[in-house]
């Protein structure tokens, strides 16, 4: 017989991969660049924020209306090797990842909907 209390708990302590990500607006080449401890979580939230309009960025939100869903989608830029690090080591290495990604994508010209 299956332990369903055994199960949940078996699914929460597994590690989920942890990265950087962006919502690339195909049209204009504009990113929203983010990170996540669960970035298969993100990949799904992503439309359902979006279509209820509760995205942080409303000039994403508008272009996502304008433009439509097919001119966008979720890119995994980035996924960190996960060993034992603390939830604050992770948060730390995932900022810094996301500051590399963000510069490397400005040379390459993409402008962004939530950086400077």
């Amino acid at each position: 017989m299956l332990d369903k209390k055994q199960i949940t708990r078996d699914y929460k302590q597994q590690k989920q991969p942890a990265g950087v990500y962006a919502v690339h607006n195909k049209i204009d080449n504009k990113m929203y660049i983010g990170t996540s401890k669960n970035l298969p979580a993100v990949i799904r939230r992503f439309e359902f924020t979006l279509q209820m309009e509760s995205f942080p960025y409303q000039e994403l939100i508008d272009d996502y209306k304008k433009l439509g869903k097919e001119n966008f989608e979720v890119k995994i830029l980035d996924e960190l090797e996960l060993k034992n690090e603390t939830d604050k080591e992770i948060a730390a290495e995932l900022n810094e990842l996301e500051e590399l990604w963000i510069e490397k994508l400005k040379v390459d010209g993409v402008s962004f909907y939530n950086k400077k």
